[in-house]
């Protein structure tokens, strides 16, 4: 009987001490987990926010300022038109194509053609699953949109163009740790630091992101 009571408080110590170890594991690993899932997702937003600031880029050189919203993002992409240069003809190996243009030897001609064409090639195929996924955030299973503005600001006399376009971590990051997401959020506030991914400003003339 005793050796009966002493192998089950054993057994039980055993299973205590399996619950314990993992409980351990888990809370060691569960920051490690998170953080790879972050840079997972940080990833596919940064490209996106870096694919809104090729488009608005090009917006800006051919008409002076930036797109106001998603929605006209998507719109010039599918319906607007952009110039670009094409060379005629061949410059030859003993001349600089300054050179070769000076002497009529090619020209420079300007064309237009649709944005998205022009923009992202490489996505010709897919236009539409493009366009479509290009302003939703990525891993969000409430529809949540990347957030967008644009506006003027005066610089040195001038009224200068700018835009900004921003995903909060809550939206970025639903679905994981809670707690471990409002902590992340409060260190990014804590360095007075926008807590979420973003792109450009709508109080500085800058187009970087702030994750460069």
């Amino acid at each position: 009987m005793k050796n009966s009571v002493k192998i089950a408080i054993q057994a039980g110590m055993i299973v205590v001490a399996v619950v314990l170890a993992f409980l351990i594991y888990r809370s060691i690993m569960q920051p490690v987990h998170f953080n790879r899932d972050v840079d997972a997702r940080k990833a596919v937003l940064v490209q996106q926010m870096k694919d809104i600031r090729k488009v608005q880029q090009e917006y800006k050189k051919a008409y002076g300022c930036y797109l106001p919203s998603g929605d006209s993002l998507v719109t010039f992409l599918r319906e607007g038109q952009v110039p670009y240069v094409k060379m005629i003809g061949t410059v030859p190996d003993s001349l600089t194509e300054e050179e070769a243009v000076a002497k009529g030897i090619v020209s420079r001609e300007t064309f237009t053609e649709n944005a998205f064409a022009v923009l992202f090639p490489e996505h010709a195929g897919e236009k539409d699953a493009f366009l479509s996924k290009l302003l939703k955030v990525p891993f969000n299973e409430s529809g949540k949109m990347i957030e967008m503005e644009s506006g003027f600001i005066s610089k040195s006399g001038y009224q200068v163009p700018v835009f900004e376009a921003k995903v909060p971590y809550e939206y970025l990051l639903e679905g994981l740790n809670e707690q471990l997401v409002t902590n992340k959020v409060a260190q990014e506030k804590t360095y007075n630091r926008y807590p979420g991914i973003k792109v450009g400003s709508l109080t500085e003339a800058i187009t970087e992101g702030n994750w460069e």
